[in-house]
């Protein structure tokens, strides 16, 4: 397999992809003929129409399944003188090196990027079935995105990056306050935060990072009496990186690209909410009887929609804690910053009013609502500075 796809990777580029594409898909019809390729048959065939109709580049088209397949083969090779994550690392970091130099599109950001894409979804999708068709799938619209943004990165930022990146998400690992899906979730955020925006910006989502699995353990036994802790001992993964960061870098990426204030403060309203989210509900349900948000109602402790005088008071801190951070490592003037705190506190009880109103009723999950609430909160933040300049202006 190893040399079919490398095969395929020399010829890609100097046919035209119509033609590679048709004889692919044709191929892929025959793969899925045999045992248990079916999901692969498919991601490839998938693959190969995007590229024939100029959907994605060659290198989105080749390099997932050069990383995937060589990843898999040095993987087995060796098997028994290198972990199996780092093998595969080394055969994926191969096959998309290979690809990006002979097709002539090397990309250093891109590349990295996928690599750990890849190594994310790998963690995530362990014994699925439709393990490769959503790796290979994910990683080539990774690939075409990011080339598609066409940034202009300095080298000696990314490698302090991923160097910066690959040490914190290793201690965290050994700390046990992530699982390996968040590892993973956790290097790729921060490379983009630092990449896009800049080590300060990456600085507080690691503030709330170490604030949130600090707070975690906070009278964790407690917790555990009353049935409330968070999940895996502690320790969080891809879904809660997912639901409390990914609009705040959507930020620092838009930011990075057209330099405008106004994702600053979607950026810091998203990490606010959910710094003082985790804060509110960590500490929250140490401090008493808590009342149903849209009732005051009483309710049995670490119930959705669930707050008390203790929580709100713990969001306020956390809040203020991630945008007083913020002004100080000059990611964000002290306008900017006030909105946060604001933010913050509006987007924990939004978060508090969606756990009552539809998670309860099973409609989405706890990741689901972090992720409506930082949205919210980041959206607020938009708003609040879009006013504040409006305003300003009027008067100046």
């Amino acid at each position: 397999m190893p040399l079919v796809v490398t095969l395929l990777m020399l010829v890609a580029p100097l046919i035209h992809p119509y033609i590679v594409g048709a004889v692919v898909i044709l191929l892929s019809i025959i793969l899925y003929t045999i045992h248990k390729t079916h999901y692969l048959a498919i991601s490839i065939a998938v693959l190969a129409l995007l590229y024939g109709i100029g959907f994605i580049p060659v290198t989105a088209f080749v390099a997932p399944m050069m990383m995937m397949v060589w990843g898999e083969f040095i993987a087995r090779i060796l098997n028994n003188h290198l972990p199996d994550t780092l093998a595969f690392t080394a055969g994926s970091v191969l096959g998309i090196a290979a690809t990006m130099i002979y097709c002539q599109q090397l990309d250093w950001l891109v590349g990295i990027i996928a690599v750990v894409v890849l190594l994310m979804l790998r963690s995530i999708l362990t014994n699925r079935d439709d393990a490769s068709m959503i790796g290979l799938l994910g990683v080539a619209m990774t690939i075409t995105l990011f080339f598609d943004l066409d940034f202009t990165y300095d080298a000696t930022m990314l490698a302090l990056a991923v160097a910066v990146c690959a040490g914190f998400a290793y201690f965290a690992y050994r700390a046990k306050t992530v699982d390996a899906s968040g590892v993973f979730a956790a290097v790729l955020f921060g490379i983009i935060l630092i990449t896009f925006a800049g080590v300060p910006w990456f600085l507080i989502v690691i503030s709330f990072f170490i604030l949130g699995s600090f707070f975690t353990k906070y009278r964790y036994a407690e917790k555990v009496f009353l049935g409330v802790e968070q999940g895996k001992s502690g320790r969080r993964g891809y879904l809660n990186a997912f639901a409390n960061a990914l609009v705040g870098v959507a930020g620092a990426i838009l930011f990075g690209i057209t330099g405008n204030e106004i994702f600053i403060a979607l950026f810091l309203g998203c990490i606010a909410t959910a710094t003082a989210d985790t804060l509110a509900s960590e500490i929250g349900v140490t401090g008493g009887t808590p009342y149903m948000i849209t009732t005051l109602r009483p309710v049995p402790a670490g119930t959705n929609g669930g707050v008390t005088v203790l929580g709100e008071l713990a969001c306020l801190l956390g809040a203020t804690i991630i945008c007083g951070l913020a002004f100080l490592l000059d990611v964000a003037p002290w306008y900017i910053c006030v909105i946060g705190i604001i933010a913050g506190f509006v987007g924990t009880n939004v978060d508090s009013l969606i756990g009552a109103l539809i998670e309860n009723k099973g409609v989405i999950g706890n990741s689901g609502t972090n992720l409506l609430a930082t949205l919210s909160g980041g959206l607020f933040a938009m708003a609040a500075y879009w006013v504040a300049v409006t305003v300003s202006a009027s008067f100046f």
